[in-house]
């Protein structure tokens, strides 16, 4: 007789490490983003266009990804009541890829923002944010990577993702009054798309935290 609950037990493992790759994609999409702005804060045109360039690649990368695993989850008879928690989790994760997307953008915008934000770019307190989010996305690939070691090393891990993102906020709060404080210098287009960019790129860690969120519900319910 077949092991129906071996099976499915390895259906699931199997989902679980394509939530890894597509987190380790993600995690090189906010790399990319990352590098991009230290790009953009030494001049360095070519290299912020490749960077960007290289933040699209990725993203599509977890796009097809998320999708390839939504669809078996879909199809197959496993995961039993966490099905749509594990859906929401691939969907936060996601996210993540599509907030660097999304503000990257702004560096290929408009050749003044990188002309008249070149000071906040280079910033000690850009360099921090930066840093944060960073943080805030390797500490849920950790945390994501403790489901292999049971439900007691997930709870050892799950309120690094958020102290991270509450360290990027604080950065994100310091980083908009150095921005407000030398607005004269700019064009006020420019003020505010750096402000809006600040507030993208927040959104990653944010949707990090939710991804978290989603791991304890995970964790809340019996999974893991």
């Amino acid at each position: 007789m077949v092991d129906l609950g071996f099976l499915s037990y390895r259906k699931e493992a199997a989902i679980i490490e394509g939530v890894k790759q597509q987190l380790a994609t993600v995690r090189q999409t906010v790399q990319s983003f990352s590098d991009a702005v230290d790009a953009a804060a030494k001049d360095d045109r070519a290299g912020t266009a490749g960077h960007i360039e290289e933040v699209f690649r990725t993203e599509t990368e977890s796009d097809a990804i998320h999708r390839e695993l939504s669809l078996k989850i879909a199809e197959g008879a496993f995961f039993g009541g966490v099905r749509e928690d594990i859906l929401e989790l691939l969907e936060r994760i996601d996210n993540i890829a599509d907030s660097a997307k999304d503000a990257v953008r702004y560096l290929s915008s408009d050749t003044a923002l990188l002309d008249e934000g070149k000071a906040i770019f280079n910033s000690d307190g850009m360099r921090l944010f930066l840093t944060n989010l960073g943080a805030a996305v390797d500490a849920l690939s950790t945390l994501v990577s403790a489901f292999d070691r049971g439900r007691k090393e997930i709870l050892s891990k799950v309120h690094a993702v958020e102290e991270f993102e509450e360290e990027a906020d604080s950065a994100k709060d310091s980083l908009l009054k150095e921005l407000f404080s030398g607005a004269n210098a700019m064009s006020a287009v420019t003020v505010i798309m750096l402000r809006d960019f600040v507030f993208m790129a927040d959104n990653i860690a944010d949707n990090a935290e939710d991804a978290s969120d989603v791991i304890l519900v995970l964790v809340a319910k019996g999974y893991g």
